[in-house]
């Protein structure tokens, strides 16, 4: 049972316009679409089941995740031509794909199948309700587990090529394995559920994993190659926009306005409602920051 209770108040409608972080996910669908992302050279080290140590950006994955879902839609029953428009591709990029002449040979990527498996879900029943295909920011993001858990495996197995520099290397490179093992584990276990609600939520914890490992994993690279990085912030107006987006959210609250009888359903709720606190907070403290190094660089200029 499904009952919505009055809002407090819609939120209104917020527009970020000109902001250097945007894009238009319509060019970036015809554009991925046109053609593949990955070059040879990529193909080239996959293909020979190596890891692709050029993979540097989540674009240069979304071949071998196409390739994939193509495969997994042809298995549930759609024709080629409808994999072809669900991945915006070609119906001749499908036959490659399905051909393992296009995308490589994903092999080498060994998280690969859980990662992609809640999004070929999604796709399944998206298309088998009339509901359209692939989002390329779907396609990106998933790209970017991949990549993640893949380059967190080789600094977690490679060994130091000279003792740890400190003690935080070391707590880093434990925090790393955890976070992946936990990953995995929760992948693990939500494909070997079968309600809707609590696979989303393992799937769910399983995305925060990879984020966390990929924090770490980029705070250890800064840290062994013994540089900071620059410190750039959006620019204040863009932040306060952003604590306007993530107030109007938090007073549309999902906890108190729906009520579902599914338990685990509520707990989703719950979790985003917590998220928009956490990132209202998270956003407050960089406008802050911002402030306070406008006010300071103002004062280094009048000295």
């Amino acid at each position: 049972m499904l009952t919505v209770f009055p809002k407090r108040r819609a939120p209104p409608p917020l527009f970020i316009r000109d902001h250097p972080c945007s894009f238009d996910t319509d060019v970036l669908r015809r554009e991925a679409g046109a053609k593949d992302l990955a070059p040879p050279s990529a193909l080239a080290h996959v293909s020979a089941g190596r890891p692709p140590s050029d993979l540097k950006s989540e674009e240069r994955l979304i071949p071998m995740i196409r390739a994939r879902l193509a495969e997994r839609l042809v298995k549930e029953g759609f024709r080629p031509k409808d994999a072809a428009a669900a991945l915006n591709v070609t119906q001749s990029a499908v036959t490659q794909y399905l051909k393992r002449k296009r995308g490589g040979n994903t092999a080498a990527l060994t998280s690969i199948d859980r990662l992609i498996d809640p999004l070929a879900e999604k796709l399944v029943k998206r298309l088998r309700s009339g509901l359209g295909g692939i989002e390329t920011t779907e396609l990106v993001e998933t790209a970017r587990q991949v990549m993640v858990m893949n380059k967190g495996r080789m600094i977690v197995q490679e060994r130091p090529k000279r003792p740890e520099r400190d003690e935080a290397l070391r707590v880093l490179r434990e925090r790393l394995k955890l976070e992946l093992t936990a990953a995995e584990k929760y992948l693990e276990l939500s494909n070997q559920t079968a309600d809707d609600y609590s696979k989303m939520l393992l799937r769910m914890i399983a995305a925060d994993s990879i984020r966390h490992g990929d924090v770490v994993s980029q705070v250890m690279s800064w840290l062994e190659a013994g540089r900071e990085s620059d410190v750039e912030m959006p620019g204040k107006a863009i932040l306060e926009s952003l604590i306007a987006l993530e107030d109007s959210a938090h007073e549309a609250s999902l906890t108190e306005s729906i009520h579902i009888g599914h338990p685990i359903a509520q707990l989703l709720f719950q979790w985003i409602d917590a998220d928009e606190e956490k990132h209202e907070k998270i956003v407050s403290k960089m406008l802050k920051l911002r402030v306070d190094r406008d006010q300071a660089g103002r004062r280094g200029g009048s000295s």
